[in-house]
């Protein structure tokens, strides 16, 4: 795969982030990840999308490594069955690319760091629990990709990630 780069900024909070995604990765930027959202996708093709409450907003299931996990599969595996209740199977999960995440107000609460954006298949889906985290039941739907923007209204940066993230699905290394 040929490394591609898109850049985006993006403002949370009043703090403004330079977002840039890159196809390829290396081991440094893994051990330093801030998340890892995935791209969780059941057979018929569906994406699982979640929301904690209205104003939040839909997102993908993920956040941040806990020190328990021994990897970041480990991590959207624990995330996935925590936001989401689904189960994931292991041998499917890929990386799709890796955005490195830089301050760029003064303001930020966080420094540069990176977020993983992987895919996988889901095995099996739970009746929902509460998210430990934040004592939420997120609501949790599945949508064809066509719809993906409507939902998570990421633009151009978005659009290129699901891309990426359907591009793994279809190839079978």
């Amino acid at each position: 795969m040929v490394m591609e780069k898109t850049k985006e900024t993006v403002t949370w909070s009043g703090q403004t982030y330079e977002m840039e995604w890159m196809d390829s990765f290396d081991e440094f930027q893994l051990k330093d990840l801030q998340q890892v959202y995935g791209f969780l996708f059941r057979d018929d093709g569906s994406l699982c999308i979640v929301r904690p409450t209205e104003k939040r907003g839909w997102r993908l299931p993920g956040g941040g490594p806990e020190p328990e996990d021994f990897g970041w599969k480990e991590s959207i595996i624990r995330e996935a069955k925590e936001e989401a209740d689904i189960i994931l199977d292991k041998g499917s999960l890929k990386i799709a690319g890796i955005i490195k995440i830089t301050p760029i107000s003064k303001n930020c609460e966080r420094g540069l760091g990176y977020a993983l954006r992987v895919v996988g298949r889901i095995t099996a889906i739970e009746e929902q629990t509460e998210d430990i985290s934040d004592g939420l039941i997120n609501e949790r739907i599945f949508i064809e990709p066509s719809k993906f923007l409507e939902y998570l209204p990421w633009g151009k940066f978005g659009e290129h990630q699901l891309n990426k993230a359907l591009e793994c699905m279809k190839d079978p290394k």
